[in-house]
C-alpha cells in the first residue's frame, strides 16, 4: 500500500488543528481511518519543529487523491464538518469551459503513437516554501509511480512559469540532435545521452527505447523544459523555494487518468491557499474529450444508490437525512429523487475522485461518512460450518481424473499480454477483456482461454523428455454483453499434449474418458477455431450446447510459440458440465479407474443406459450382480499410477485376486490391509497402468470438516467368499463376467448408515452391512 511522509507543521496548518502526541495519539489514529489510512510512525520530537515528519500508510490504492498531505488533511477536515472548497473558480465543466488567455500548449501530431496526451495548469498567488516544495515532489512521484505505472502511462513535470514564453510546445524530437542541460548535471547532453548516462535516464529510459523520436517540452522561445517522462531541464525545470508561479504538466497515454491527476494536484494547491489558472492544450487528434482540452476539468459521472440497498448492505436503518449527511461529509454533491417507492441518491464525486464504479462504492462512502463507531456490533444469530463450493469439489474430481490420465497439473496467472493471449493464439481480440490501467503490458489482458497459459509452459519445455501432458483447472473470463457486468468468468479445464505422435484421435479418446467418468453423454460437431487445424478439431456438445473444444493445434500457433513438436489441446467449461449433471447417474462411482468407452456416446443411446428402479432393479441385481466378501492380504502402490493401489485379496476361491483401486488419495495402506471388504467379483478384467484388475472395491463418499472422505464397505464377521445379497432375497447364480455398464444399471447408496443396492439393504452372512461414519451418500 502507498506510504507518504508529511511535514508535521504543514500537516497541522492544512488540517486546522493540532494533536498532542502524548495524550491524543489514539484519537489521531482513529481520525485517520476516515481517510482509509493509519499512522505508520510518529515524528521524532528531537528534530526541529519544522523538520518533523509524520509517516502515514494509505489502505486504498483506488484513492490517489489521498496520496498527499493536502489529500489526507482535506478528507479529515471535511469529515469534521468543515465546509467544502469551491473549485468552480478554476474548474472547467462540459457546459462551462474556462478562458485561458495566452496560457495554451500545442501537441505535435507525431507524438500520437509515442506519448500522445498532455494536460496542464498554472499555480500562482504566493511563494512556495520548503515543506510545500517537498510535498510537491512526493506527490509527483507517488502519482507517477503508483498511478502512472512507473511513469509509463503518466508522469508529471513542474516548471518556473514566470520565465517561460507561451505557448508551450510538446514535440517529438530527434534524440541525437536535440540537447539540453538536465537537472542534477551541469553539461548539455543529447536526449539519447541523457537516456544512456543520466541516473533518471537509466531508470526510465526503457519507456522510450522502442521509439525513433523522444517527447520534449519547450517554450515558444525554444528553451527546453524537459524530456517527458525522464527529466526536467536545469533552467525552467528547476523549481526553488520562493518561486511564486509554477506550471504543472502531465503527459501520458490515458487522458482520463491525466485529467484526474491534474485535478488532484490543483485541488491540493487551491486548498493550501494558492490560485489555480487553467491551461488549454491543443491536440491535432481526438483525445476522448475533444481536441482542445482545458484543465483542470470535471469529467466524472454520477452514480446512483438506493436507500433500501444502502440499509440492506450495511445492516442498519439509516434515514434519508443520515445518508445525505454521511455522503456530504465525504466531499460529495448529492441530489435526491424517488423511484418505485424508494429514495435514490444521485452522487457527483468531488473533482479529485473517480473511484465510483458501482452502487456499492457509494455505500462504502456512506459507511465511512456515518462513522464506523456508530454501527452497533451485533453477534451473529446463525452459526454455519464452512464448506467447499460445489465447483471446487467438482474441480477436484476433474483434477483426479486428469492426473489418472497421466497429466501434470499446472497453475498460471490469470493476467497476461496481448502477445500471449491474442497474437500467438491467432484469435480476435474483440471478446478479450483488457485492463484499463495495467502495471505492465505483461499483465494487460485477462485470459480468455487456459490453452494460451499451457503454451507459456510448453514454450519453455523444449529440453524436457517427451511426451508432455499438462493441464490446469482455473478461471477464464471474456466479454459477455448479456451479463450484468458485461463480462463472464467461468471455471474451465484446459489440457495440452506435446509429442511427435500427438493426434486428434488420442485427444478424442481422452475427452471420451473424462466425460465418461463425469457421467456425461456428449456429441462432437465440426468447428472452425483458428487455433486448431481445420478438419482436425471438434466441439463438445452437451445437452445441445457447446461445452468445449479440442483438436490438433494449428502450425502457425506452434510457430508463434516456437514449439517444434505437434500438439493437441482442448478446453471444457466445467461450470456448465456441473450445472448439467445427469439427475440419475448411470454408474456407481467406483474407487478404481473405470474402463473408458471406445467411442463418444450418442444422445440417441441415452435411453438404453437409464438406471433401473423398483422390482426391475431387484431382478437385475439377482440376475447379474455378484458381490462377495474378500480379505485384503497385501497392498502396494502402482509405480505407473500415483493414485492407484494394487490389492491382493483372499476371495475364498483359493486363488489370490488382484484388484486396483484409486484409494491412495483417501486412505492409508494400514487402513485397508487386513479388512474384509465388499467387492464386485464378476466384473470383466481390465488392464490399467500395466496391471490387470479383477473387480472393484466398494466404498462410500462422505464429508468431514468440508473435505471429501472415503469409507470402505466391510463385513468383518463374514468369511472370505461369502455372498452379499439383498435383504429378503436368496443367493442366485450369476454370470462369470459382466461389463461395467450392466453393473451400473442399478443404484448403490448409503441410507441411514445402511449400504443398499436397488433400494434394499445389502446383507452378508445374515447381517446388514452398516457404515461407521457415512450416514447418507453414494457408494463410490
Amino acid at each position: 500500500m502507498p506510504k507518504i511522509e508529511v511535514n508535521e507543521k504543514l500537516f497541522w496548518n492544512l488540517l486546522g488543528t493540532k494533536y498532542d502526541w502524548k495524550t491524543q495519539t489514539e484519537l489521531f489514529e482513529k481520525k485517520l481511518t476516515f481517510a482509509k489510512a493509519e499512522l505508520d510512525e510518529k515524528p521524532d520530537e528531537s528534530e526541529p519543529a519544522d523538520k518533523r515528519v509524520i509517516k502515514i500508510e494509505l489502505n486504498d490504492t483506488n484513492r490517489p487523491d489521498l496520496w498527499s498531505t493536502g489529500g489526507v488533511t482535506r478528507c479529515l477536515r471535511e469529515h469534521e464538518g468543515a465546509s467544502h472548497s469551491d473549485y468552480s473558480s478554476f474548474m472547467s465543466y462540459k457546459d462551462n469551459i474556462k478562458d485561458t488567455g495566452s496560457r495554451y500548449a500545442v501537441v505535435d501530431p507525431a507524438l500520437k503513437d509515442i506519448r500522445p496526451f498532455m494536460v496542464a495548469f498554472v499555480i500562482s498567488g504566493k511563494p512556495i516554501d520548503d515543506p510545500m516544495l517537498v510535498d510537491i515532489m512526493q506527490t509527483q512521484e507517488k502519482l507517477a509511480w503508483n498511478f502512472g505505472r512507473k511513469r509509463k502511462s503518466l508522469s508529471m513535470g513542474v516548471y518556473r512559469a514566470a520565465g517561460l514564453k507561451w505557448p508551450v510546445h510538446y514535440e517529438a524530437a530527434d534524440p541525437d540532435t536535440v540537447s539540453f542541460v538536465p537537472l542534477q548535471d551541469d553539461k548539455k547532453q543529447t536526449l539519447r545521452e541523457i537516456v544512456e548516462n543520466h541516473p533518471k535516464g537509466k531508470d526510465y529510459g526503457w519507456i522510450l527505447k522502442d521509439f525513433n523520436k523522444y517527447p520534449v517540452l519547450r517554450d515558444d522561445s525554444g528553451e527546453i523544459m524537459s524530456m517527458a517522462p525522464i527529466i526536467n531541464s536545469a533552467t525552467l525545470g528547476q523549481i526553488e523555494v520562493g518561486d511564486s508561479e509554477l506550471m504543472v504538466e502531465l503527459t501520458g497515454d490515458n487522458m482520463e487518468n491525466l485529467m484526474l491527476a491534474a485535478s488532484i494536484v490543483a485541488c491540493d494547491f487551491y486548498d493550501a491557499g494558492y490560485k489555480i489558472l487553467p491551461v488549454k492544450v491543443h491536440h491535432e487528434y481526438e483525445t476522448g474529450f475533444g481536441k482542445d482540452v482545458v484543465t483542470p476539468y470535471y469529467f466524472q459521472q454520477t452514480t446512483d444508490a438506493r436507500l433500501s440497498a444502502i440499509n440492506k448492505k450495511l445492516g442498519v436503518n439509516l434515514s434519508k437525512e443520515q445518508v445525505l449527511k454521511a455522503l456530504e461529509l465525504m466531499g460529495n454533491k448529492i441530489s435526491v429523487s424517488e423511484k418505485d417507492g424508494d429514495v435514490v441518491f444521485t452522487v457527483s464525486p468531488a473533482p479529485y475522485r473517480n473511484d465510483f464504479l458501482h452502487e456499492v462504492d457509494v455505500i462504502e462512502d456512506v459507511m465511512i461518512g456515518h462513522g464506523l463507531d456508530n454501527f452497533e456490533p451485533v453477534a451473529p444469530s446463525d452459526f454455519t460450518i464452512g464448506r467447499l463450493l460445489p465447483i471446487t469439489l467438482y474441480s477436484r474430481k476433474v483434477k483426479n481424473i486428469m492426473s489418472g490420465l497421466g497429466y501434470q497439473e499446472m497453475i498460471f496467472n490469470y493476467l497476461g499480454s496481448k502477445k500471449s493471449y491474442i497474437d500467438n493464439m491467432n484469435v480476435d481480440s474483440k471478446d478479450v477483456i483488457e485492463i484499463a490501467n495495467p502495471m505492465s503490458e505483461n499483465y494487460q489482458f485477462i485470459r480468455p482461454s487456459i490453452i494460451a497459459s499451457l503454451f507459456e509452459a510448453e514454450a519453455q519445455s523444449g529440453n524436457a523428455v517427451y511426451p508432455h501432458k499438462i493441464f490446469e483447472v482455473g478461471k477464464v473470463a471474456f466479454i459477455e454483453p448479456s451479463e450484468n457486468t458485461g463480462t463472464k468468468t467461468i471455471q474451465s479445464l484446459g489440457f495440452l499434449t506435446a509429442a511427435n505422435n500427438a493426434n486428434f484421435n488420442d485427444a478424442a479418446s481422452e475427452v471420451s474418458t473424462l466425460l465418461y467418468y463425469l457421467d456425461h453423454k456428449y456429441e462432437v460437431v465440426e468447428t472452425n477455431d483458428p487455433r486448431f487445424i481445420p478438419g482436425r478439431q471438434a466441439g463438445i456438445m452437451v445437452n445441445g450446447k457447446q461445452a468445449g473444444i479440442f483438436g490438433e493445434i494449428h502450425p502457425q500457433v506452434l510457430e508463434n510459440w516456437q514449439v517444434t513438436v505437434p500438439c493437441v489441446a482442448g478446453e471444457i467449461d466445467l461450470e456448465y458440465l456441473m450445472a448439467n449433471e445427469p439427475k440419475e447417474h448411470a454408474a456407481v462411482k467406483t474407487t478404481e479407474a473405470k474402463a473408458a468407452p471406445a467411442a463418444p456416446a450418442k444422445a440417441k443411446e441415452e435411453s438404453a443406459d437409464k438406471v433401473l428402479s423398483g422390482e426391475a432393479a431387484v431382478e437385475h441385481f439377482n440376475k447379474y450382480i455378484q458381490l462377495i466378501v474378500a480379505k485384503v492380504t497385501k497392498i502396494e502402490t502402482n509405480p505407473q499410477g500415483d493414485k492407484l493401489y494394487i490389492e491382493t485379496l483372499d476371495d475364498g476361491s483359493g486363488t489370490p485376486r488382484i484388484i486396483q483401486s484409486g484409494l491412495r488419495p483417501y486412505l492409508k495402506e494400514e487402513e485397508i490391509l487386513g479388512k474384509n471388504v465388499i467387492i464386485a467379483a464378476n466384473l470383466a478384467p481390465r488392464k490399467m497402468k500395466g496391471v490387470e484388475s479383477h473387480g472393484m472395491l466398494l466404498a462410500a463418499d462422505y464429508e468431514e470438516d468440508g473435505k471429501e472422505k472415503v469409507e470402505l464397505l466391510t463385513a468383518p464377521w463374514a468369511a472370505p467368499g461369502t455372498q452379499v445379497i439383498l435383504e429378503g432375497e436368496s443367493e442366485c447364480e450369476k454370470p462369470a463376467k459382466i461389463d461395467i455398464d450392466r453393473f451400473c444399471k442399478i443404484d448403490y447408496r448409503i441410507t441411514e448408515k445402511h449400504a443398499q443396492a436397488a433400494g434394499k439393504n445389502l446383507v452378508a452372512a445374515g447381517q446388514p452391512i452398516v457404515m461407521e461414519k457415512t450416514v447418507n451418500g453414494e457408494i463410490s
